[in-house]
Parts: structure tokens; C-alpha cells; sequence
């Protein structure tokens, strides 16, 4: 099994989803050979929520995943709580061998800058490679475009537990993961032994890059590359794996974790026709791409346009390898083993679930999906694609790294009584207001089912709003500047 995430991939910036200048790549190859979701949503709009939820098949809130910052900072003391039952913990306990390379993004250290407590290899991953607990972010730029130097208190690459780079390079970063993970599996079907691989790729969150082993070039200019370079790494991983013989018996999913961070000109994301992006809860902020693949068990070639959750692969591929969900916790993920192995009976379908979705902006329900409609109850502020250009530079380059709205609550986020409603089968653009008067019997049913989803919700410690600056990761404390091994 492994999961393929990328980061800030948006749902028109895959070719197979209908960019009309993205080259197609390994990427889209899946798409043609398996499942490709229309549908599917991440739990939140930025990346610690998101990569919690997608791990333990529970919504945020549940986890304790919000509070003022919205992500896992460096200086956080906080991380995912040992409590929460990962997907890799419970493949390990029926045999498989767990693996992690890439981005984390759920915690780091407690309260020294050494501790680790909140790595990888303490939920669930037996073996992790290069990482990056934290991200790459704006300020790790290295092409001088955006930043004379990167900053080493943002940017830092571990080896499993230690600090090997401060600030880290993407010279040779997809490459390394690729690698790493390549060995991982090879040594695994060495052994016969099944495995999970998490491959968290650092593409295509800004600060851009392709590797010097890649050197991809794209239409799109550098996002476009950057997007070349993600679909190159899940290509060598497939090469892998059928050179190996197991083509077969793998399971892969491709997502990625929320929407393209449409602020940022040209070396943001594409959400297609969906409205907003990264940080706000329009469709463009958590309907992503997504995609499975299992020869001879997934037909190909397979549309799902079933609303469906990331945390349903929790569920769905812990059944699959013989394992049992947590039965003292709630799980909000779905077993959709029947939709994916039963995907030749999805062709023909025409009317959508009614299975409802909550998206939660820290501790507020900001919006519903509820069968073919959206119910917003808070919004953040969109400008249309003429607004965000005129705060761009020449052909589209992004002149600085900001969101048009990020904390909630903030004054920036509108209150809507009655909420917002949007047919989005019929207008996943989010464009055409309908009536609340006139759909007084759906406003029921969603407050039917809020009530009844309040009344099971316990809400977890708020970990993201904590502040610790001896949390910081720093490879040598003797260093002002806190910086090593940097090529």
C-alpha cells in the first residue's frame, strides 16, 4: 500500500484534470489505470489538519488539529497526540512493514530543540527517511528571487530523528525521497513482507524548485516544472514496483493535501472552475485530486464522482489488509471497499449521496457538503482572477507570500444567517446563490444532522495555538544563526 501526497496541488493542475497546458506524466498514467475522484474532499484547507485527519480517519477537530496559528509551527511544543491510532500503527500490528519519507508537518519537538518527540517514528512509521517535520515555505527560497538567503529557523531537513541540513537544499530533494523510498520497498519485497509507504512529496508548496537531477522544464514555467517533477517521483516509484513484480498486489493513492494557494500568482495552484483555494472552504480550497490504482482489482479508466472523504482511506485500507478500526474512538472515515472494487457499476451513475461533510476552520463549522449541495455558514472573502493579478508582477510573478484571509475568527470572516447554499453538482463554481426560502426542507435536514454530529463531538486540546520558542529546532545552539552542513 502506499499513499502518495502531494502539497498545495490544486484540482485543475494535473493534466488528467484538465489543465490545457500542464504536461501529462506518471500522474496522469494513474488516472487512466485506475479511479480518478471528482468528488473528493480533504478535511481542511491547510496542511497539519488536513495530513491528521488523512492519517487517523478523524475529523480535526476530534484530534485537537486547530487553534490560532492553524498549522504545526516550529516553535510549536505540540504535535499529533500519541493517543490518536495512526494508520501505519495499525498496519503494523497485521504484519506490515510502515515507512515515511517527505513532509510531516504534524509536530516536531516539546519543550528543547532536540527532543523529536513528535516525529514520524513515534506514530506508527518502523522506518523514516529524509524529512521535513516542519515544510517548505516561502522563506526557504534559494533561487534569490524571492529571498536574499533561506531562513534556517524555517527551513531544516531531518534524517529520521536528526537534523542533517539547516537551512536544507532542494538540489537533490524529490530525488532523495524517491530514492530512499525506492530502497525501502525493495527491501521489503526482498523480505515477502507487505508494506505501507507514506511518500509526502515537498511539490508543490512554495518556495518553487526543481532539482538539479531533474531539471524539468514546463509551459507553465516553474509550477508547472515543479508539477513535472511530483508526477517524475511517482513515476520511478511505479517502475519500482513493477520491476519488483508486485505491480499487482499494490495498492497506490495519489491526493494531495488541500487546494492551490491561488495568492500567489503563478507559482500558485490551479483549482480549475472551483471558487477560493488553500485557506478558505470554497471547493477550491478542499476538493482536490485524487486518484487510485490496483490492476485487476480497480478498473480502469474509472470515474467516482461519489462525495468522498481522504479520511475514507483510513478506513478503507485498514479492511483491506485484515485490520480492525478503533472501536472506543469515533471514525468519521468510510469503508468504500465496495465503490472501489465494485468501480465498474460506478460508470452509469447519476445522482449523488446524500452523505454530508464538515469542514471546520479551526473550532468554527464552516461549511457542510451535503449530497449535491453546499452549505456555507461562514466565509472567507474571494477576489475574482483580475484582483489577485494586480498585485502580481511581470507575467505573474508573485511579488510576496500572503493570504486574502487566513485566521478564523478574524474580522476578515463573513457570518451568513441564513447560511449560503450552492448546488455544486450543478455549479461547482459556487457562483449562483440559491434561495434559502425555497430550500427550507434541505436547511432542515443539514440542521438535523449538525445537531445530531454535535451532540457525539467531544473536541480534542486546542494544540495549535501554543507558542514555545525553545521548541525551535536547531542543529547546533552555539550558532547564532543555528545553520549546518548547508551545500
Amino acid at each position: 500500500m502506499i499513499i502518495f501526497l502531494a502539497d498545495d496541488v490544486g484540482y485543475g493542475d494535473l493534466k488528467s484534470y484538465g489543465h490545457p497546458t500542464q504536461e501529462w506524466g506518471p500522474i496522469d498514467d494513474l488516472a487512466e489505470e485506475g479511479m480518478k475522484f471528482t468528488s473528493l474532499y480533504s478535511t481542511s484547507s491547510l496542511c497539519s489538519p488536513s495530513r491528521a485527519a488523512l492519517l487517523t480517519g478523524r475529523l480535526p477537530i476530534r484530534i485537537g488539529v486547530y487553534g490560532k496559528y492553524r498549522v504545526f509551527n516550529p516553535p510549536s511544543p505540540n504535535g499529533l497526540p500519541k493517543e490518536e491510532i495512526t494508520l501505519p500503527e495499525i498496519l503494523r500490528d497485521v504484519g506490515y512493514a510502515t515507512g515515511m519519507v517527505g513532509k510531516w508537518h504534524l509536530g516536531i519537538n516539546d519543550y528543547t530543540p532536540m527532543s523529536g518527540v513528535h516525529l514520524p517514528h513515534y506514530h506508527g512509521f518502523d522506518w523514516v527517511g529524509t524529512n521535513l517535520p516542519f515544510t517548505n515555505v516561502w522563506v526557504c527560497d534559494e533561487t534569490k528571487k524571492h529571498m536574499d538567503a533561506p531562513d534556517p529557523s524555517m527551513c531544516f531537513m531531518y534524517d529520521n530523528e536528526t537534523i542533517i541540513q539547516q537551512p536544507f537544499s532542494h538540489q537533490h530533494l524529490t530525488k532523495t525521497f524517491v530514492d530512499e523510498a525506492s530502497t525501502f520497498i525493495k527491501q521489503q519485497t526482498e523480505k515477502d513482507k507487505p508494506f505501507f509507504l507514506y511518500l509526502s512529496f515537498a511539490h508543490n508548496h512554495v518556495a518553487m524548485f526543481t532539482g538539479k537531477d531533474t531539471k524539468f522544464t514546463s509551459k507553465r514555467g516553474i509550477y508547472g516544472a515543479g508539477i513535472r517533477e511530483l508526477s517524475w517521483g511517482v513515476g520511478e516509484i511505479m517502475k519500482k514496483i513493477k520491476s519488483l513484480g508486485i505491480d499487482n498486489n499494490t495498492l497506490v493513492f495519489f491526493t494531495s493535501d488541500n487546494g492551490g494557494h491561488i495568492e500567489l500568482c503563478n507559482e500558485g495552484g490551479n483549482n480549475g472552475i472551483l471558487k477560493g483555494g488553500k485557506a478558505n472552504y470554497y471547493e477550491g480550497g478542499i476538493r482536490v485530486p485524487g486518484i487510485l490504482r490496483w490492476p485487476g482489482q480497480i478498473s480502469a479508466g474509472t470515474i467516482n464522482s461519489n462525495i468522498v472523504s481522504q479520511m475514507d482511506m483510513f478506513t478503507t485500507f485498514v479492511n483491506l489488509a485484515g485490520g480492525e478500526t478503533p472501536s472506543d474512538r469515533v471514525i468519521d472515515g468510510r469503508d468504500i471497499t465496495q465503490q472501489i472494487l465494485g468501480s465498474m457499476k460506478l460508470k452509469n451513475e447519476s445522482k449523488t449521496e446524500k452523505r454530508i461533510l464538515f469542514f471546520y476552520c479551526n473550532d468554527m463549522l464552516f461549511a457542510v457538503r451535503y449530497g449535491s449541495y453546499k452549505v456555507h455558514f461562514y466565509t472567507m472573502p474571494v477576489k475574482n482572477k483580475e484582483e489577485y493579478a494586480d498585485a502580481c508582477g511581470e507575467g505573474g510573478f508573485p511579488n510576496t507570500m500572503y493570504f486574502n484571509c487566513y485566521y478564523c475568527p478574524s474580522e476578515c470572516v463573513i457570518k451568513h444567517d441564513p447560511p449560503l447554499i450552492f448546488n455544486v453538482d450543478a455549479d461547482p463554481g459556487e457562483e449562483y446563490q440559491l434561495d434559502p426560502a425555497l430550500h427550507e426542507l434541505l436547511l432542515l435536514e443539514v440542521k438535523y444532522l449538525l445537531e445530531k454530529h454535535n451532540s457525539g463531538l467531544i473536541k480534542g486540546e486546542d494544540l495549535l495555538s501554543a507558542y514555545n520558542q525553545p521548541s525551535q529546532p536547531c542543529c547546533d545552539s552555539s550558532k547564532p544563526s543555528c545553520s549546518c552542513n548547508y551545500p
